[in-house]
């Protein structure tokens, strides 16, 4: 252990008596390991904020739907039944019908999508009701016309979220019929927004299926697909479950007649992607790394060459091959250390003032610190090793004649 502090302190004293060229040298290693760095946490928080904006535009659902192609078999309302009786720890499930017209308020007509569905449909988004109520399983089999709607909508429809009561007139295919307003959900959000920039306003209205289905002629005796809804732990559990119960209803094991998905597989699916990104950039940046590594054998060999005198009389006077060799790689893994530890220090910055720029949430593990430093010094030994071993294998006679 002496011998090793010797050593590591003789190739300090090297790197300080060049003090400008060490700097240079380490420039190479700053940038790449603040680059890895910096990709490695904005990946993290680009990661986390995806997520945690997605489980707010969609909730806990997955969908169950019949293959058409293969199989003329329909959901029916008794399956339904059946499932909710059957299977527990489910929200409920629910038939999905999506529509496409105008909605009019006190303060005129706007675009609208209008989503018919049962009561388990309030589990559709993650934003919550925050005023009346969402309607009940009661007021969905009488059909009774009562809606949902954003808060936005509400401010953009009335110019007040005070509109628990008030009425709206819902237009779809030429025919109008007037909903009552009974709940009211939170705004939706950043992502959301994002991805609806640059589109016409369109509010979003939720109404009992069976009104939608009553007023504006939709058949209600059998579906195409189901939403169920459940906690996300247990999500895809309850999916596959749902998918065995209808396969066997109906008939059609082996058949592949019914499929499923879920917001829990989209999830997985979107950190798969996410992960690719990031480790693309992560590989981009260590590009730059090897281009510091191969500037730090540069600068070892022009120190061997410099030092040609010094280490034929070492080796003269009884150093071992190995001594030599030892000395100089643990200058390389120092030098390369030192900038590892600057390029940790810069690569924290940058990411800590893009994410707050962006408004990610700044995310560094302390195994990307970790593995970043002990990356760098290991760039330092194995761009090291060549100028190590070439000062290690000159012959004594040979360094004292230069």
């Amino acid at each position: 252990m002496g011998k090793l502090g010797e050593y590591f302190k003789s190739a300090i004293k090297q790197i300080l008596h060049n003090g400008y060229r060490t700097l240079m040298t380490m420039l190479g290693i700053i940038v790449g390991i603040a680059a890895v760095i910096a990709v490695v946490s904005l990946g993290n928080g680009m990661t986390q904020f995806v997520q945690s904006q997605l489980n707010g535009i969609a909730g806990n659902y997955g969908e169950v739907y019949m293959d058409g192609s293969k199989t003329s078999e329909r959901i029916t309302l008794d399956d339904i039944d059946f499932v909710e009786s059957s299977v527990s720890d489910i929200y409920g499930l629910s038939p999905q019908l999506t529509a496409y017209g105008k909605v009019t308020g006190k303060r005129g007509t706007y675009e609208a999508q209008v989503i018919g569905g049962s009561a388990a449909m309030e589990h559709l988004l993650s934003n919550g009701i925050i005023k009346g109520q969402y309607f009940n399983k009661q007021q969905v089999e009488s059909g009774q016309r009562v809606c949902v709607m954003l808060r936005d909508d509400a401010k953009k429809l009335f110019g007040t979220e005070e509109v628990i009561g008030m009425e709206i007139e819902i237009t779809l295919w030429g025919k109008t019929a007037s909903y009552k307003i009974i709940g009211l959900r939170d705004s939706m959000n950043r992502m959301y927004s994002f991805l609806m920039e640059g589109q016409d306003y369109s509010a979003q209205i939720e109404v009992p299926y069976t009104a939608l289905g009553a007023d504006f002629d939709y058949y209600m005796e059998d579906f195409s697909s189901v939403l169920l809804f459940a906690d996300q732990s247990i999500l895809n559990t309850k999916v596959n479950e749902v998918k065995d119960i209808l396969t066997n209803r109906h008939s059609l094991r082996g058949t592949k007649a019914i499929n499923a998905y879920s917001m829990a597989d989209f999830s997985k699916e979107l950190d798969q992607i996410l992960g690719y990104a990031t480790t693309f950039l992560l590989l981009v940046s260590v590009i730059s790394l090897v281009v510091g590594g191969i500037g730090v054998m540069n600068i070892m060999l022009v120190s061997v060459a410099e030092r040609t005198r010094e280490i034929g009389i070492r080796k003269s006077i009884g150093a071992k091959t190995g001594a030599i060799m030892t000395q100089f790689l643990s200058e390389a893994a120092i030098l390369t250390l030192l900038g590892g530890i600057v390029g940790i220090v810069v690569g924290i910055g940058m990411a800590y003032i893009i994410c707050t720029a962006i408004g990610f949430e700044v995310i560094v593990t302390p195994t990307s610190v970790i593995g970043a430093a002990l990356f760098s010094v290991l760039i330092g030994l194995f761009f090291g090793l060549y100028p190590a071993r070439k000062a290690a294998k000159m012959k004594p006679i040979d360094a004292l004649r230069l």
